[in-house]
């Protein structure tokens, strides 16, 4: 803390043979001075140190496809968080419900590209349809082509059947290609 004395100020004005106005117009001129280095200085440490706003998110996000006023396929997230430029969505606890296949599919993680619609989905992924079962590790969704498909292992369970492979591809008409490493058993 910064202490004046203004008897010792004018002892000084004496030695310098400056005046006591002269002292008054100098301790006022320190003072504006003082004012607008905490005023101005601690606005600018002010914007230095403010919060910026993050990304933003969605909890219960809805996506749904209509066409010809019947929807086609549903997808719901617990969680949205979009990129800056709200372009693409990190999604978690992902339920897409296709309508017209009877299918219901459901991942842990998924992300979605809100220009192209095409969805890549991650961990804990099953497709649910009547009495059979899909598991896969990572599933992409070209939602344009209707083509849902994984590179990756893939199993397939009924309750007539086991098929186990390699590479899956799923077409709009439910055509659904196993690739490679196929391994089938039938009960």
């Amino acid at each position: 803390m910064i202490q004046f004395n203004v008897k010792s100020l004018y002892e000084l004005a004496d030695v310098f043979s400056v005046g006591k106005t002269a002292v008054w117009v100098i301790i006022c001129l320190l003072v504006l001075l003082m004012f607008l280095v905490v005023f101005y200085g601690g606005r600018d440490r002010a914007r230095d140190f403010s919060i910026t706003r993050g990304n933003s998110y969605i909890e219960g996000l809805r996506i749904v496809n209509k066409k010809d006023g019947a929807d086609l396929w549903t997808i719901t997230a617990r969680r949205a968080d979009f990129s800056k430029d709200e372009t693409v969505a990190q999604l978690s606890g992902v339920t897409i419900d296709l309508k017209k296949e009877g299918a219901v599919l459901n991942a842990d993680d998924g992300t979605y590209n809100m220009n192209s619609r095409d969805l890549i989905l991650e961990n804990n992924i099953t497709i649910r349809q009547k009495d059979s079962v899909v598991s896969a590790a990572k599933l992409s969704w070209n939602s344009a082509n209707g083509i849902l498909s994984s590179e990756g292992k893939v199993l397939m369970q009924g309750d007539k059947f086991k098929i186990e492979g390699e590479g899956l591809a799923v077409t709009q008409n439910n055509k659904v290609t196993v690739t490679k490493n196929v391994k089938a058993t039938f009960y």
